[in-house]
């Protein structure tokens, strides 16, 4: 993540007098902070929010005219900001609320100060950047000109955590240059939408039926936005729907979407089907997860062996994590550095095993990697650096036949697509 520069700008919301001062005091022992302004009610947080634009609003949930969710609401269609809630209530009820409409993170209250912190500090890298003036028509979202690069989350072991990894892949990748959207490409039992607290009316299944003829508009009509800025595709909501999305379809559903994003990052089932083949085929980076246990290290070499059969695969792509590495070298979990000789692989990063932290990440449906002060978000945070620094260094230069022959590999492995 970049450095913060110069100083954070903070309005308080609170109408108890003393939760503001409150706040405003442990905010005023650090030097990047700074505390612009004061609302009482959801009604003035909005006009000071249009008045005097902050990077992060702290704002309470209880208050007699509008509450916070409902200010949050019209705040952050107005301005570009990072809203804070806090709340004596921990319900999770009121955390998804919150970040459905645009919250960016959840603190009780009161917030120890390291928690405050940290947590004004990620809310303030992850502000979102202007966007055009609302109620302004006519304008495009072309996205970048060169096509966006395609990371493919993928693990042979269930409980490995994948999903988690690909959620916060894609919310640590993303910056004001880099337009980012993750797919949730488990069309039977894809939770991605859960690890976000989001709603899915609308999933991969629109897309593909209008496969042949995806313009902006429809692509904005489906796609989820995340309170972070992170855009969505969620996976079909019902299991025997998931024989709709073909692999031909999700191959014009990725190259539209590549036109439009820097990064599409795409999360995956465990099954070696047509979908994941061609996931992998027309992957710029496998992201191969990987857990020490007996079974996991089996099936990532039965995997493995399986791709190397093919010329046309490109090993080099593979980046290769091992997730839940127990920190107590007591715990009988097989050593990282004896799997990655056993695979022939060599493993990029590891992440230490944080069940109370992820748990509590699931919950408030805010990814883990906002948080980089402690494990697991400070490892995880590494890993999205280490993969932002390799897709970065690749060369760019792609004529129209290299594209062709890339998204051409694995047809017909395991048969035609449907």
């Amino acid at each position: 993540m970049e450095p913060i520069q110069g100083k954070i700008r903070i309005l308080i919301v609170d109408d108890v007098p003393e939760g503001r001062e409150g706040l405003a005091r442990l905010l005023s022992f650090e030097p990047d902070m700074d505390v612009i302004g004061f609302a009482s009610t959801g009604a003035e947080a909005l006009e000071q929010a249009q008045t005097l634009k902050p990077d992060v609003i702290l704002m309470d949930i209880n208050m007699p005219d509008m509450d916070g969710i409902t200010a949050t609401e019209k705040i952050t269609k107005l301005v570009p900001t990072s809203v804070i809630m806090i709340s004596v209530q921990s319900d999770r009820d009121y955390m998804r609320r919150a970040m459905q409409v645009g919250a960016m993170d959840f603190l009780p209250k009161p917030p120890s100060a390291d928690e405050l912190y940290a947590t004004v500090r990620n809310a303030y890298i992850r502000k979102p950047k202007p966007t055009m003036v609302a109620g302004k028509t006519g304008g495009t979202d072309e996205g970048p000109k060169d096509a966006g690069k395609i990371i493919v989350v993928y693990s042979p072991q269930g409980g490995a955590g994948a999903t988690t990894l690909a959620v916060n892949i894609a919310s640590g990748i993303m910056d004001e240059q880099h337009r980012t959207v993750l797919i949730d490409a488990n069309m039977q039992f894809g939770d991605v939408a859960v690890h976000l607290a989001m709603r899915n009316e609308r999933n991969i299944l629109d897309l593909a039926k209008a496969a042949d003829d995806l313009d902006l508009e429809v692509i904005e009509n489906v796609l989820g936005t995340h309170g972070t800025g992170l855009r969505l595709l969620a996976a079909p909501q019902k299991p025997q729907e998931a024989e709709l999305v073909t692999p031909n379809s999700l191959i014009k559903i990725l190259d539209a979407l590549s036109q439009r994003f820097g990064y599409v990052v795409v999360d995956t089932s465990l099954h070696l089907d047509d979908i994941s083949l061609n996931l992998f085929d027309i992957a710029d980076m496998l992201v191969f997860v990987g857990i020490p246990t007996l079974p996991c290290v089996r099936n990532t070499k039965v995997v493995l062996d399986y791709l190397a059969q093919f010329e046309e695969f490109d090993q080099d792509k593979i980046f290769f994590v091992m997730n839940r590495v127990p920190t107590d070298r007591k715990s009988g979990a097989l050593d990282p550095e004896a799997i990655a000789k056993t695979l022939k692989v060599p493993i990029q990063c590891t992440i230490p095993s944080s069940e109370k932290q992820m748990l509590d990440s699931l919950v408030r449906g805010v990814p883990a990697i906002v948080n980089t002060r402690q494990s697991p978000g400070r490892e995880i945070n590494q890993m999205v650096e280490l993969i932002k620094k390799q897709l970065v260094g690749e060369e760019e230069i792609e004529t129209a036949e290299q594209d062709t022959s890339r998204r051409s590999g694995f047809k017909g492995l395991l048969g035609s697509g449907r």
